[in-house]
């Protein structure tokens, strides 16, 4: 089983402070060291959690964390977050840490997430679409469709992150395992029998739609 990937968000001066090791130790970890570059590094690895290290930053985070929220609203985030005299955003992270913890209780926190996400993920379900993860089928209405291990892997993506915008980059990275962009036909090919198999008229997706110059989402609810 691939291990989880966890986004781990801190200034470059962590140095020993920095929480990667411990992390690394279980998790597939990605390093950034900016909102910027957590939001682009988020696009591309899509992480199981997302922890915020606000606190070796010298912010608050909250801002960085509410874009985090914005763009990935099914990822959960860990912001470990100063002490203020300001309560806590409502609207953003799941869990706020602060200063005094220790190594293991932000693992704890992280293995919580993962192990929630490993129950729910038998099947997935969006809308009125389901994933049945371990015999790789792909229910729609009470058709079920067995799937090629590309065009699951394709729809695993999607029904991780509906109603996300996923860049064909992403999507060619963690179901083709490359970063060769020279020829993205096989991409448009499977999205295509994907869309076969969900849509009404293919020609004409309400549910995988195009996002152009940008990618590809699956929609819950389309209109």
């Amino acid at each position: 089983m691939d291990a989880a990937r966890v986004l781990l968000v801190e200034s470059v001066r962590a140095n020993g402070k920095s929480f990667a090791p411990a992390l690394q130790k279980h998790y597939a970890v990605s390093l950034a060291f900016s909102g910027k570059q957590g939001l682009a590094m988020a696009q591309q690895v899509f992480p199981d959690v997302i922890i915020l290290d606000a606190v070796s930053m010298r912010t608050s985070g909250d801002r960085v964390c509410r874009a985090f929220r914005a763009s990935f609203p099914n990822i959960p985030i860990i912001h470990i977050r100063p002490k203020t005299n300001e309560p806590e955003p409502s609207d953003a992270a799941n869990v706020y840490l602060y200063y005094p913890f220790t190594w293991r209780k932000l693992l704890n926190k992280v293995k919580r997430f993962v192990d929630i996400k490993g129950k729910e993920g038998e099947i997935l379900q969006v809308g009125a679409l389901r994933l049945d993860v371990p015999r790789r089928l792909l229910i729609v209405g009470d058709q079920e469709k067995r799937l090629t291990p590309k065009l699951f892997g394709l729809a695993r993506v999607f029904f991780m992150h509906p109603n996300t915008v996923i860049a064909r980059k992403t999507l060619i990275q963690q179901v083709w395992d490359t970063d060769y962009m020279g020829d993205t036909r096989t991409l448009d090919v499977h999205i295509r029998w994907l869309r076969e198999a969900v849509e009404e008229n293919p020609s004409r997706p309400r549910i995988i739609t195009t996002v152009r110059g940008q990618g590809y989402r699956l929609v819950s609810a389309p209109g």
